[in-house]
């Protein structure tokens, strides 16, 4: 069934202890709607996913990369990987990236770039407060 299996088996009917499908009536109406679905077999909390970073898996990471930098396009035209270079193909999305502004040992500033190379998808991201390139992500 695959990821949403949880999902596809769930019977609010058949699950003892669960509210029904309309929340907000019933006995129960004042308990808080999250901690209902909290209890749901098919939530994940996003501080329980291992993170690339802290070498757990996955495809997020934070790698510093060499770029090279097209100031006509205001893009990366390379970048250097394990000792390859990457080619940029093509800029697909450029963003923002802002964090915790106001606390100065957990800001995030940073501008980041999805770019396409040898096929493909790269999040670069320039950090202004350190004044590096990082290679954030490897999209599937």
């Amino acid at each position: 069934m695959g990821r949403n299996s949880a999902i596809k088996k769930f019977d609010p009917a058949t699950e003892t202890g669960h509210q029904p499908i309309d929340l907000f009536s019933g006995k129960d109406a004042r308990r808080p709607v999250i901690v209902e679905l909290l209890r749901s077999p098919w939530i994940v909390r996003g501080s329980h996913v291992p993170s690339g970073s802290s070498g757990h898996g996955g495809k997020r990471r934070e790698l510093e990369v060499k770029v090279q930098w097209d100031g006509a396009r205001r893009a990366p035209s390379t970048f250097d990987m394990n000792g390859k270079r990457y080619t940029v193909d093509a800029l697909v999305q450029t963003w923002a990236l802002e964090r915790a502004w106001w606390d100065p040992r957990a800001r995030l500033s940073r501008r980041c770039f999805r770019v396409l190379a040898r096929g493909g998808l790269y999040d670069l991201a320039y950090d202004l407060l350190t004044g590096r390139w990082l290679l954030v992500g490897i999209v599937d």
